[in-house]
């Protein structure tokens, strides 16, 4: 009798288990699309997104190579390349869309409705329309998002906080119409910035960027309208012209607050903002999940817990301007 009971249980097995081999695709190769219009192709200041989100996935056992295909698309400042970026990308039939900051979200679901999408960086992935809640998004695409939008006031609070004397804001960003989602996002910064001065009692005024990148320029309205501080926009084309906007401020002795830590390693005078290292680690978790089964439409929306305020001393002494003790307790880096 056991021996019968032992025969059948093998070939059980022998009926069930080609059913549950194919289910674990050992020899399956994912294919990841990545899509930045900021990131610079060999950029050595900073670690690039896409490779610390790399690194992640390695550890999460995704090899590029042995398991994994990347598709990358890092345009630099040519934002307006972006839409035939993100279709040249679906063309590659991905598993998954990692599409980084606005515009290339805007992108990538102008061009797919059902391709998983993995957002890192959207000022505000609700108000532009790519997701229905943060707690449900909805549709194929979710991720993690910046906060940008409630960070404004702080940071014209510490511009504030450390010239309390210059109350004219010169406001730069990317010129309209070369990009319509940062057009929308940098609207709604600036109403943000603008409600916040008028409690500040300061006044901000738009001073937009060319897409020539003409710094000189720009500087030379800046002078002329007579601004006394600047809040600078993270963008694909002040990315781009971030070191001459640093000079220009300190040679005109204007302090100038960003809002990513990279501006003030390139002489930007202060910056206060989310770890945004940790949305690109949280990016791969997101893309990890989906290719094991979840979908977007189910999965919510992470907000950043850590920030982090940066101080450039060495353009505060260029400025002739003293930090408040205050702000150097709460820094969590202090460039010299």
């Amino acid at each position: 009798m056991r021996w019968q009971n032992l025969i059948t249980l093998l070939l059980g097995a022998a009926v069930t288990w080609p059913l549950v081999a194919p289910a674990q695709q050992p020899d399956r190769v994912w294919r990841i699309a990545y899509l930045s219009a900021t990131e610079v192709p060999g950029d050595q200041q900073e670690p690039s997104g896409h490779l610390i989100m790399e690194a992640a996935l390695a550890r999460l056992g995704y090899v590029e190579g042995k398991n994994l295909v990347m598709e990358r698309r890092l345009l630099s400042d040519h934002i307006e390349q972006v839409n035939e970026a993100a279709a040249e990308l679906l063309a590659q039939h991905p598993d998954v869309i990692v599409a980084v900051n606005t515009p290339d979200v805007a992108a990538a679901l102008s061009v797919t409705k059902t391709i998983p999408i993995v957002f890192v960086n959207p000022a505000d992935p609700v108000a532009s329309g790519f997701i229905a809640t943060l707690a449900r998004p909805g549709g194929n695409a979710t991720g993690t998002t910046g906060l940008t939008i409630d960070l404004i006031g702080k940071r014209l609070e510490m511009l504030r906080e450390i010239a309390p004397g210059h109350t004219r804001i010169g406001f730069i960003a990317i010129q309209k119409g070369i990009s319509p989602a940062l057009d929308q996002t940098n609207q709604i910064k600036f109403d943000a910035a603008a409600m916040t001065a008028k409690v500040l009692g300061l006044t901000i005024d738009w001073r937009p960027l060319s897409k020539l990148s003409d710094v000189d320029a720009l500087f030379a309205s800046i002078m002329a309208k007579g601004d006394q501080a600047l809040y600078v926009v993270f963008d694909p084309l002040t990315i781009q012209a971030q070191k001459r906007i640093a000079e220009l401020a300190i040679s005109n002795k204007i302090p100038a607050v960003c809002e990513i830590r990279d501006y003030v390693v390139s002489g930007c005078l202060a910056s206060y903002t989310y770890r945004r290292e940790l949305n690109f680690e949280r990016a791969a978790i997101f893309v990890d999940k989906i290719l094991k089964g979840a979908e977007p439409a189910n999965l919510p929306v992470e907000q950043p817990t850590e920030f982090e305020l940066v101080i450039n001393l060495t353009t505060a002494r260029a400025l002739g301007i003293a930090i408040p003790p205050p702000l150097l307790a709460r820094a969590a880096e202090l460039i010299e």
